[in-house]
């Protein structure tokens, strides 16, 4: 039986041989991509440092993200912002290498020569600006080679200067935590100048290798609490007798001032009934004077209106004297011009007879009353004798 190569099968087997192909190329290229190309995702408690084979380590530190990188060329670093805890203790080494390691308490030598053991804890964080150059300079080993050494040189010249006594104590020991803490935060030290913040520095425990030395201390403390104890005894038993002594002091006190107060209180009650007395005497006096000064103000009121009232009466009086003198005036120089109008009649032509009938007139009123004439005269003989008279004179005159 012969097998017949057609078109059909020969293009079947072509197209999968080609779809193989593909199918293996891709898997290789997923292959080596993922071989090739990794990624790395820093935290957000992470500040991240790449490093390259061409660059070397990057400037720049990295912030949290994922990033894409070159597994062959590139490599990237995290390291963490938030606070740690560094140890220096004697526990067992089974435990989280964050809390200690066998053998690794902080021996020192005191003042007088006394070792002693400090088991610390220091919390530290590292500042994000100096990643790069912590990177640089200590990679992982931050802790082993720059804060560990920091520490021991803070504690050591700290507590050589003391003796192993003051250490032991509670305030000393107080003082001396207080001293290192300020020296590892001194912003111008060597941990703050490299990119490490310490937020707090502990003495969890002080020791004493010499445990008669230790004993001795504590028997001299012991002393010294029953000798504190004995003295605070008859400090209270004084207190006591002082505190008897006050309450009998006191309640005389309280006596003394009650009994003042009662005095003081009868002075103010007098007092008070005094100044209202003098108030009181003040008041009527300047309600008198105040009585005295309206009357006075109401005589001289009425004193000035009298006067106001004379001064226009005397005006008035004035002004009609004066209105009656030039009335008098007025008449006086009324009669003399009719005097002098009856004057100027008698010199004017034709006036003899009217002078003649005046002159008549006057005599016959001057001789109404005459009851008695002279012997050779009569009242015909006189006009006789008047009128020859006034002739000559009438005559005279009109000449």
């Amino acid at each position: 039986m012969s097998i017949t190569n057609s078109p059909r099968s020969i293009r079947g087997f072509l197209n999968a041989q080609t779809l193989m192909g593909i199918a293996i190329f891709m898997v290789i290229g997923v292959f080596l991509f993922f071989v090739t190309i990794g990624w790395k995702t820093v935290e957000g408690n992470e500040v991240g440092v790449r490093e390259t084979w061409s660059g070397g380590v990057d400037s720049n530190s990295l912030s949290p993200r994922t990033y894409w990188y070159n597994r062959w060329t590139e490599k990237i670093y995290t390291y963490p912002t938030s606070g740690q805890v560094f140890v220096m203790n004697s526990k067992p080494s089974g435990q989280d290498p964050a809390t200690g390691r066998d053998a690794d308490t902080l021996e020192v030598k005191s003042k007088d020569n006394q070792k002693v053991h400090f088991d610390l804890t220091v919390r530290w964080r590292i500042d994000p600006i100096h990643v790069v150059e912590l990177h640089k300079n200590y990679r992982d080993q931050v802790e082993e080679k720059l804060l560990r050494s920091e520490v021991v040189r803070a504690v050591t010249q700290r507590a050589t200067i003391q003796e192993a006594i003051s250490l032991y104590s509670g305030e000393h020991q107080n003082s001396l935590r207080v001293e290192v803490e300020r020296d590892l935060k001194n912003p111008d030290g060597e941990l703050r100048g490299k990119g490490v913040f310490v937020d707090s520095f502990v003495i969890d425990k002080v020791d004493f290798p010499n445990k008669s030395y230790v004993d001795a201390i504590e028997a001299r403390q012991l002393a010294i609490i029953q000798k504190t104890q004995a003295e605070e005894q008859q400090k209270a038993n004084m207190a006591m007798a002082e505190s008897d002594k006050a309450k009998a002091m006191s309640k005389q006190y309280q006596d003394l001032v009650i009994a003042e107060t009662s005095r003081q209180s009868e002075i103010l009650k007098q007092r008070a009934i005094s100044e209202k007395a003098i108030i009181e005497a003040e008041a009527n006096a300047k309600n008198a004077i105040i009585t005295q000064e309206a009357e006075s103000k109401k005589v001289i009121l009425a004193a000035r209106a009298e006067a106001e009232r004379n001064i226009a009466i005397s005006e008035a009086q004035k002004q009609a004297e004066l209105n009656r003198a030039i009335g008098i005036e007025a008449v006086g120089k009324a009669q003399a011009e009719a005097q002098k109008m009856q004057l100027t009649a008698y010199s004017v032509p034709g006036s003899d007879l009217y002078t003649r009938i005046k002159v008549a007139e006057s005599y016959a009123q001057a001789n109404a009353n005459v009851k008695f004439y002279p012997a050779n005269a009569n009242f015909t003989t006189i006009a006789s004798e008047f009128e020859k008279g006034l002739s000559i004179m009438v005559g005279s005159q009109q000449k």
